[in-house]
């Protein structure tokens, strides 16, 4: 029997990138709902995100691929000042 391999870790860079696929994957997502379903509550909103995220996110990360062979880039934004010295 063969023995199952792990899964290397997600790099920074993979990470940040799945994460944008899932931002990109929400706010597309969320437009049309709302524009579809203009009177459905946070909650039935948020159930259908949970139904709908895998397939959004993978149509994104495609989004995404696409945008990047254009010349495009995502990237996010430095981090905030804590406080003002």
């Amino acid at each position: 029997m063969a023995e199952a391999k792990t899964k290397t870790p997600l790099t920074e860079e993979q990470k940040q990138r799945r994460w944008a696929g899932r931002k990109l994957a929400f706010l597309q997502f969320n437009q049309q709902y709302r524009a579809t379903n203009p009177e459905a509550s946070k909650e039935e909103r948020n159930a259908a995100w949970k139904e709908a995220k895998k397939v959004q996110t993978k149509i994104a990360l495609r989004t995404l691929t696409q945008m990047e062979k254009a010349g495009f880039g995502i990237t996010a934004p430095a981090p905030k000042a804590q406080a003002a010295e």
